[in-house]
């Protein structure tokens, strides 16, 4: 039997587009001095992956989505998502 290695780097650097089991969490933050939410059932985040550990992935965001309506100003640039909270990835 042929032994299957995974390269540890595989995402690093890649554009992805993350869909996710269950949204993110949402609460308030201010924006531009503006109180604002996170975007409702946000269940897709588009960016490039920066690490790529054993336990998750972690992500330079571009934007989030809940399929029906897309957030560019968010108030993080960077997640850490675990795999477990992961549905796929989709590679660009």
């Amino acid at each position: 039997m042929a032994e299957h290695r995974r390269s540890e780097d595989a995402l690093e650097g890649r554009d992805v587009e993350v869909y996710l089991k269950t949204p993110l969490f949402r609460f308030k933050y201010v924006y531009n001095g503006q109180e604002r939410e996170l975007l409702e059932n946000a269940v897709r985040i588009s960016g490039i992956v920066l690490r790529e550990k054993g336990s998750g992935i972690l992500m330079r965001v571009h934007v989030i989505s809940n399929m029906k309506k897309v957030e560019k100003e968010l108030p993080f640039q960077e997640v850490f998502l675990p795999f477990s909270k992961i549905d796929f990835v989709v590679v660009s």
